[in-house]
């Protein structure tokens, strides 16, 4: 009788371990990202690729970065800079890589 009730427990143990694990091995991780109308997420200028920051740097020499943001689909970018006693200006990066004013 001892050997049976082992024998189901040790069933039972063996059945839920695999199931949890197997679980854990199908759980698809969703990330929420907050899209704006335009479909631009900001981004951090320390987290872009050191090529896309000299760009930055040498294109927007003098100015200050106020918020920088990459389209979702097409990963170019969107740029807000200001420069002291000038207005803000925005620019939006073509498919050539070139910065057109908005």
């Amino acid at each position: 009788m001892r050997k049976i009730i082992y024998l189901i427990a040790v069933i039972t143990a063996t059945t839920l371990t695999t199931y949890a694990f197997t679980t854990l091995a199908n759980f698809n991780a969703s990330v929420n990202i907050e899209v704006s109308g335009d479909e631009y997420v900001e981004v951090e200028f320390k987290d872009l690729p050191t090529e896309t920051q000299e760009a930055l740097l040498g294109e927007f020499a003098g100015y200050e970065f106020k918020s920088i943001s990459q389209n979702v689909e097409t990963k170019l970018l969107k740029v807000v800079v200001v420069k002291e006693g000038e207005e803000e200006k925005t620019f939006i990066q073509n498919e050539e890589g070139k910065f057109i004013e908005q």
